[in-house]
């Protein structure tokens, strides 16, 4: 059964006590569109269940959710530890954002706690990571992680947005937060903008304050969308998993592939940690680099019939570059076109394995020679 749609953003009371009473509940129960209504208390219960939290908070798009972490939990002269290959808008957020008001910070692997543990100080706040990390695709080693950040008395965070707690539950292994981006493979049909941060009720009651004050509020289509695209969440990601591990072998044995980096492979440099983190499934974001190098990459796309290029993933099958950093290639005020890249990110949906593999096939096989043998060196992968 589909829930209704309350669109109202606020309620009226013909008893002052009620609207006192819906404020007091445990939970406490939205009266105004900031407290957090209906259709968003919907989508929070659902995602608190699939990870096992305590209880969750909606954000209006997955940044916003991200924020709402580190701006409730960091404060000037406190340190962050992330991957220098994390998701670039949260390293750009942090270090260019943040670190205006005070806020430091620090690099380091996340698949190796050593180096994590080499970086701690007394002031680090939080210790944040990706289970799949958006564009890289390396693993971090939440197990660990979690050790860590509980011995030196940190907060750990994890976004897990590429695995969805289907394929990953960051909480088992030590997470404190938990954050989405919804708008991807939670939601699952490129039709809603929306996040979410799970976790203990204490840590959830902090960013619900920060929430309320800031205003990035989830309109009630959004989470309505969200919940039903939850509803499929099992099947599409057991589906989604398998067709891209189909997609990625294909890849990696065609001449035109140079490097497919996919945790599914065997030739997947953390293989180990993929199985002890993804045993479910390594879920659908793969890169690829091509032998021609950026030129050969452009021309495949523009031959694509079925797969759209498309700036996003966790819908219907998308082709992209990876994401990166404005400020590091010298573009501060974003905006500024990007350079065409030797890998492409490619993102499986619902479409069968056989018809991606037929696009892609007569994409590559469509490529001019200049273009296919144009020599590529591996480190020139994203990473």
């Amino acid at each position: 059964m589909a829930e209704a749609i309350h669109p109202a953003a606020v309620y009226g009371f013909a008893d002052p006590s009620h609207l006192d009473d819906r404020r007091l509940a445990d939970p406490s129960l939205g009266n105004y569109s900031r407290d957090g209504m209906a259709n968003a208390a919907s989508l929070e219960r659902a995602v608190a269940d699939l990870e096992g939290a305590d209880g969750a908070h909606a954000t209006s798009s997955g940044m916003a959710a991200l924020a709402l972490v580190f701006l409730s939990f960091l404060r000037a002269g406190d340190e962050i530890i992330i991957a220098p290959n994390a998701y670039c808008d949260t390293e750009t957020l942090l270090v260019d954002e943040l670190g205006r008001y005070g806020i430091r910070t620090v690099f380091a692997d996340m698949g190796d706690p050593a180096d994590v543990a080499r970086k701690l100080s007394p002031t680090t706040r939080l210790i944040h990571a990706e289970s799949i990390i958006n564009p890289s695709l390396t693993l971090s080693d939440l197990i660990g992680l979690g050790k860590l950040a509980k011995a030196h008395g940190c907060l750990f965070s994890v976004d897990n947005t590429l695995a969805t707690p289907l394929l990953c539950r960051p909480l088992e292994h030590g997470a404190d937060l938990v954050i989405h981006s919804v708008t991807k493979f939670l939601g699952g049909h490129h039709d809603l903008t929306a996040g979410i941060v799970c976790g203990r009720n204490d840590l959830i009651a902090r960013l619900r304050y920060t929430g309320y004050l800031y205003g990035p509020t989830l309109n009630p289509l959004a989470a309505w969308l969200a919940v039903r695209g939850i509803k499929t969440l099992a099947p599409r990601m057991d589906w989604v998993s398998r067709n891209a591990t189909n997609v990625a072998t294909f890849l990696e044995g065609h001449p035109a592939i140079s490097v497919v980096r996919y945790p599914a492979l065997a030739s997947y440099g953390q293989a180990d940690l993929a199985t002890a983190m993804l045993p479910n499934g390594a879920g659908g974001v793969m890169l690829v680099a091509l032998e021609g190098g950026p030129a050969a990459a452009a021309e495949l796309i523009t031959h694509l019939n079925l797969i759209a290029y498309a700036p996003s993933l966790g819908g219907p099958t998308t082709v992209s570059y990876p994401p990166i950093t404005l400020h590091r290639q010298g573009f501060p005020g974003g905006g500024a076109p990007r350079s065409h890249s030797a890998t492409i990110r490619l993102s499986i949906g619902l479409e069968g394995a056989d018809d991606l593999i037929a696009d892609l096939a007569q994409a590559l096989d469509r490529l001019t020679p200049s273009a296919a043998q144009a020599p590529f060196a591996v480190s020139q992968v994203a990473s």
